[in-house]
């Protein structure tokens, strides 16, 4: 526990400083570099320790994350769509070639791949978009996707009593679900109050209530969704990586759903 304590109390203060403060080239940076590890972790999950794409998935995932966080590449979607299909198909075909031979890509590997080209890019690089757009808005999907699980923790240990998916997560709780939608909606209301009066920004309070619903809603799918994959694995962590907190999926499993539908959903509203 103390280990715990101590590396958030040196690593919020710096993931903050990279996300409010650093250039934006530092943002997308870090970005990439926590997608890289994140597919390596994925990758390293379903046991994948000797198949040749262990290596190349990392790096696919850190140059998709930068190409879909750096506008300023101009980089047209459609290359980016036949990118990412010529890596599914590339897959595919691995897996059907190789089928029943002694070194065979398994549906588990290969599906852990295509998320290290679409997921993983698409949750952090919607980090880096929300950044260029303010350097606020970078903290709504952490705000409503933490404020969420920390909800529903201490619901769940204070009321809990009927479980939410047992054979996925045990200790999950139908009422620590819902104290998970009470503190993303609590927590996009503090985090309204203060960019409205540090940076001038106001997304206005449906929005606000909006975020945190769908911040809860996404957040727990998004856990119990990498849960599913730690139980069929038999893991607990995806890594260390963290001290006293596991790897990147441990800490970011939510926000992978939530920073996408945000910058979704914010990018239409300040359009």
């Amino acid at each position: 526990m103390k280990t715990r304590i101590i590396f958030a109390a040196v690593g919020i203060p710096v993931l903050l400083l990279i996300l409010l403060a650093a250039p934006s080239w530092a943002t997308l940076a870090m970005c990439a570099a926590l997608a890289a590890v994140a597919s390596y972790e994925l990758m390293h999950a379903v046991g994948d320790e000797e198949w040749e794409l262990l290596p190349a998935m990392p790096v696919l995932a850190a140059a998709m994350t930068g190409a879909l966080g750096a506008r300023q590449l101009g980089i047209s979607p459609i290359w980016l769509m036949a990118g990412l299909f010529a890596v599914v198909l590339y897959g595919f075909l691995t897996a059907i070639f190789t089928h029943g031979k002694e070194k065979q890509l398994g549906f588990a590997t290969l599906a852990a791949g295509i998320l290290s080209a679409t997921l993983l890019p698409a949750g952090f690089a919607s980090l880096a978009l929300l950044r260029d757009a303010g350097a606020a808005l970078a903290l709504a999907p952490l705000v409503g996707a933490f404020m969420s699980d920390t909800g529903a923790y201490f619901m769940g240990r204070a009321l809990g009593k009927h479980k939410l998916c047992p054979h996925v997560s045990p200790n999950k709780t139908v009422e620590g679900s819902i104290g998970g939608f009470i503190g993303s909606v609590v927590g996009m209301i503090i985090y309204h109050l203060v960019v409205k009066a540090t940076v001038s920004l106001d997304l206005g309070w449906a929005m606000i209530i909006v975020l945190g619903l769908v911040g809860s809603l996404l957040g727990q799918i998004g856990d119990l969704s990498f849960s599913v994959i730690k139980r069929e694995f038999g893991i607990k962590d995806y890594g260390a990586i963290f001290p006293g907190h596991g790897g990147v999926l441990d800490r970011f499993d939510s926000v992978l759903f939530v920073s996408p539908a945000y910058y979704l959903i914010i990018t239409a509203v300040l359009a």
